[in-house]
């Protein structure tokens, strides 16, 4: 049967990576100016373009007559592929039929004319990035159209994002006008109406203290960036706020002692665990020091908010407690949660020291304790500091006593949550074994409950992870991963483990360096005392080739958790970071620190023979080759399709060196 005219044959994909599939699956032409030719077509039609600026536009450096041959030889290349009558010739015009070629651009614009909240929904899902991301033809008049058309198009991408998340806000869906601005927010962070989108949909949710720190940062954003102020529009909403959460506030105060103490409450009956931070006590005879206790107490709350692991009690509710002579027990109970973060402040001089004490409440058991010691120079940045310390070790040693407590439950008890904890130490663990085991329980988990974001996002991680482990190497594997961490960004777009998840999948996997690198810093937007999105954006930078930042992220996930199941793999990034800049002793540091925190660690091994080849200790290198080689052995071949430096010089440095410490070709 004959396919009627009017369905296309062919699908062109622009937004994001250049895709062209036909009736048997993807199409690759044989080099980057058919597609630009192409693309051009697309992004035009239906209206004819005339040859003579065909040619100028991607043969503008060449002279004339060949500039125009080198056009026909193109559109006749296109035919062959395409069939004739996919592009249209009227003497010196040439057009494309849309009933051949279906390009996204046309429907995407459309869609955004169309202005409806379904609408607007299809067209952010179809933005997947800047207009024909991958292609680089190298004409000025090519360069100059594509910056213009790349910034049109991402303006529209944005005002269908902000204008999708007005109508879910008006429609009562604040969590999806979450992710809407959100989105936008990932596209263009300097824009303030996505920013007030996302101040109200927190607000929305009932998470009116965390829209307000979010103000700050966009404050601090815009006056790094621009050395200006939020516009009015913003300022009048926070006042609106700051209104509203004072007044949320001393409800909550006044409720609790009209009706206080009541008789004790079960404990909290929801999958995920709970915490309530104390008011930090003021042990200093300075009174004044109370303000600055209740500071690291409310930052230590919004900083701890960010994380998805656990429910975190509101700032209203915990100081509501404040001076009532109560156990943190008794609170606890009053409040149904499981554990308790108390902690104390004492000035001496021009110090602080501050304790904090992780109790699981039900058995009265300490989790975690540390005691902090620093100088007061700035009380903001020292206040800072110490929140997010504390918040990046109370989020791993929750989990481990999570993970401790899904141990001592049967097996026929087991929940999707109790099964995904059982599969963390594995994900974490670095050995081909552990990742397979991970895997299995983490779709053991998916099975039960699919809308886990935390669920979706650690799959995804496992399945990246398998292929360099030697678990797994299927491409479809990769395409699994890619799906899963989307769908981990889309059902969550403020869970920052998914979206540094996605980031790296991006990065690594696809190859979509600057998208995935976006999603990075949204996750250290989402959330500063991540170590785990510090680490990854690191990592990112040290295979892409910054160096100097890969060095300073990296380092920054350390001093935030300094005990982590991650380590080894941050110390390879560092290794490999400072091989790249030539700092090889230091790499040869952090290589054997890797080694010594996983043995199992292949890619430690071999940046350590790397950086003590690079100053001369050869059979040093060697033997370290051949220790590994035992284990597992690894060809040039494999190292260069790995592709840990993305950087063209320092893969061949990489390379060269391998070779000299005896890897095979």
């Amino acid at each position: 049967m004959i396919e009627p005219a009017s369905c296309p044959k062919f699908t062109l994909s622009l937004l994001g990576r250049f895709v062209l599939t036909g009736p048997n699956g993807v199409v690759s032409l044989p080099n980057k100016k058919l597609s630009g030719l192409l693309a051009y077509l697309a992004c035009t039609a239906p209206e004819p373009q005339p040859r003579e600026k065909l040619s100028t536009l991607l043969w503008g450096s060449h002279f004339d007559a060949q500039a125009k041959q080198n056009l026909r030889q193109a559109l006749f290349k296109l035919r062959q592929i395409l069939g004739h009558e996919a592009l249209e010739g009227h003497g010196e015009l040439v057009s494309l039929n849309a009933t051949v070629i279906l390009c996204d651009v046309g429907r995407f614009e459309a869609l955004v004319r169309d202005g409806g909240r379904e609408a607007l929904s299809a067209a952010a899902d179809l933005y997947r990035g800047r207009l024909i991301d991958d292609v680089n033809v190298g004409e000025e008049g090519w360069s100059d159209w594509l910056a213009v058309e790349r910034e049109r198009f991402q303006e529209l991408a944005l005002s269908a994002m902000a204008g999708l998340g007005e109508r879910e806000l008006a429609a009562g869906r604040a969590d999806q006008a979450l992710k809407a601005g959100q989105r936008a927010n990932a596209l263009n962070n300097m824009r303030e109406d996505a920013h007030r989108l996302i101040m109200q949909a927190l607000s929305a949710t009932g998470r009116k203290a965390e829209a307000l720190k979010y103000y700050q940062d966009v404050v601090a954003l815009l006056k790094r960036e621009l050395n200006t102020e939020p516009d009015a529009a913003t300022k009048a909403l926070v006042a609106e706020l700051r209104r509203a959460q004072t007044l949320i506030e001393s409800a909550a105060v006044s409720e609790i002692e009209i009706s206080f103490p009541p008789a004790p409450a079960p404990m909290m009956a929801v999958d995920q665990p709970s915490i309530v931070v104390l008011p930090f006590r003021n042990m200093s005879d300075d009174p004044e020091q109370d303000y600055f206790a209740d500071g690291v107490t409310e930052d230590i709350i919004t900083a701890l908010s960010r994380f998805r692991g656990f429910v975190v009690i509101a700032r209203g509710s915990s100081f509501a407690f404040k001076d009532k002579g109560l156990t943190s027990r008794q609170i606890a109970r009053q409040l149904g949660v499981q554990y308790v973060l108390s902690g104390n402040i004492r000035k001496a001089g021009n110090r602080i020291r501050v304790s904090a004490e992780l109790t699981h409440a039900y058995d009265e058991v300490q989790v975690w304790s540390e005691r902090y010691d620093r100088s007061i120079v700035d009380v903001f940045d020292l206040q800072d500091d110490i929140s997010a310390s504390v918040a990046a070790v109370v989020d791993p040693a929750v989990r481990d006593a999570e993970i401790k407590h899904a141990r001592r439950k049967p097996p026929a008890n087991l929940s999707a949550y109790d099964i995904y904890l059982r599969a963390l130490p594995h994900l974490w663990g670095g050995t081909r074994d552990d990742i397979m085991m991970a895997i299995a329980l983490l779709r053991q988990s998916l099975t039960l409950d699919q809308m886990r974001t935390t669920t979706l996002a650690a799959l995804a991680w496992g399945l990246v992870m398998a292929s360099p482990l030697g678990a797994t190497a299927l491409p479809e594997t990769l395409v699994e991963a890619l799906s899963l961490a989307r769908r981990a960004v889309e059902q969550d777009g403020t869970d920052a483990f998914a979206h540094a998840v996605y980031g790296f999948t991006l990065f690594g996997p696809v190859g979509d360096n600057e998208q995935g690198r976006i999603h990075c810093l949204e996750a250290v937007r989402l959330n500063p005392s991540s170590a785990f999105a510090w680490g990854i954006l690191g990592m990112i930078d040290s295979m892409g080739g910054d160096y100097q930042n890969a060095v300073a992220c990296l380092q920054r996930s350390i001093v935030l958790s300094p005990y982590d199941n991650m380590l080894h793999f941050w110390m390879t990034g560092l290794a490999a970071s400072c091989f790249a800049l030539g700092r090889h002793e230091e790499g040869i540091s952090w290589a054997r620190n890797s080694v010594q925190q996983n043995p199992s660690n292949g890619t430690g091994h071999r940046m350590l023979a790397a950086n003590l080849a690079a100053v001369g200790r050869l059979q040093e290198a060697c033997d370290v080759t051949r220790e590994r080689d035992a284990v597992q052995k690894t060809t040039i071949g494999e190292l260069r399709a790995v592709r840990f430096f993305k950087q063209d010089e320092a893969l061949e440095r990489y390379l060269t060196v391998q070779r000299m410490v005896g890897v095979a070709d």
